[in-house]
């Protein structure tokens, strides 16, 4: 599967022409943005750091017939802004490539690290099973269907709403209902989602409990009526929400998915570089399992 993956991503980097680097930043550079990226995933396939992946010995056999950097030029290749958006151009082209539908769902995946790093930007906050680390956190947008539409990468530490609110505004809802959890149930975030034409629809940490003296906006009052009017209502909220989990749980438990963060990925340029190639290889793989393209 993993074999397959890399095929077909240099196969859309040199083939088809669409991805190569734009000449002007490429000005200078011996080797293309392309296999710039490349190198980089399968480095994140195989969830190695970047000495090992532009390490020629660990290439496949048929990709050894392509030149390649040296660790040095492959880093600094790496945080250039050529190849940063021509890696975010592959996540939304694969993404673009899958049906999408008119229902979101949105959640955090936690992703922690150890609990005596060095690094600056993992912020202590709160992990499943209320236990308490340090880390990142990937906040994902998705539809029903397994594609991921949005995602950001914060610390651990910010609210998933917070975030969520700016979120939403980078992306247009009309006419679409986004399901989350009561994590995500606040008055703002209902704001901002009517904002972009879509509707949200939270649980509450607390069921039928009061409204206080504070004004609330009309969807989450309409949120509030519809999941409380009935036991059955919130079962059945809960029940599709459970969709979300589980495309968390296919993307997690893939054999190149997004596994707990290795060791030398830190910093949240790093981390978020890191999510988006998992993402981007999770959109692939799902593409080529539409098509039937996977081996058995």
């Amino acid at each position: 599967m993993d074999g397959q993956l890399l095929l077909k991503l240099y196969h859309r980097l040199f083939d088809s022409g669409k991805c190569k680097a734009d000449p002007r930043p490429s000005v200078g550079c011996v080797y293309s943005d392309a296999l710039i990226v490349l190198i980089y995933f399968l480095g994140v396939i195989n969830n190695c750091s970047g000495l090992w992946a532009s390490a020629r010995k660990n290439w496949p056999l048929w990709m050894r017939r392509l030149k390649g950097p040296s660790y040095s030029q492959f880093m600094k290749r790496l945080k250039t802004f050529p190849v940063e958006r021509l890696m975010a151009r592959l996540f939304i082209e694969f993404r673009d490539q899958l049906p999408a539908s008119d229902l979101r769902y949105a959640d955090g995946k936690a992703l922690p690290v150890g609990g005596f790093t060095k690094d600056p930007d993992a912020k202590r906050g709160k992990l499943p099973g209320d236990y308490w680390g340090k880390g990142y956190k990937a906040h994902l947008l998705t539809s029903d269907t397994g594609v991921v539409q949005l995602f950001t990468v914060t610390s651990l530490n910010m609210g998933e709403s917070t975030v969520m609110q700016k979120l939403v505004t980078q992306t247009p809802l009309a006419g679409m209902l986004v399901r989350v959890d009561s994590n995500y149930d606040s008055n703002a975030l209902y704001q901002a989602a009517a904002e972009q034409g879509g509707r949200l629809l939270a649980s509450r940490k607390k069921p039928f409990a009061g409204l206080g003296n504070h004004p609330q906006h009309p969807d989450r009052l309409r949120a509030i009526k519809e999941l409380e009017a009935t036991d059955q209502a919130m079962r059945s909220h809960r029940r599709q929400r459970i969709r979300i989990e589980q495309e968390i749980g296919h993307l997690t438990n893939l054999p190149f998915g997004l596994s707990p963060l290795p060791n030398f990925v830190r910093r949240i340029t790093r981390v978020t570089r890191w999510v988006l190639a998992k993402l981007t290889l999770y959109h692939l793989h799902l593409i080529l399992r539409k098509n039937n393209e996977l081996a058995a």
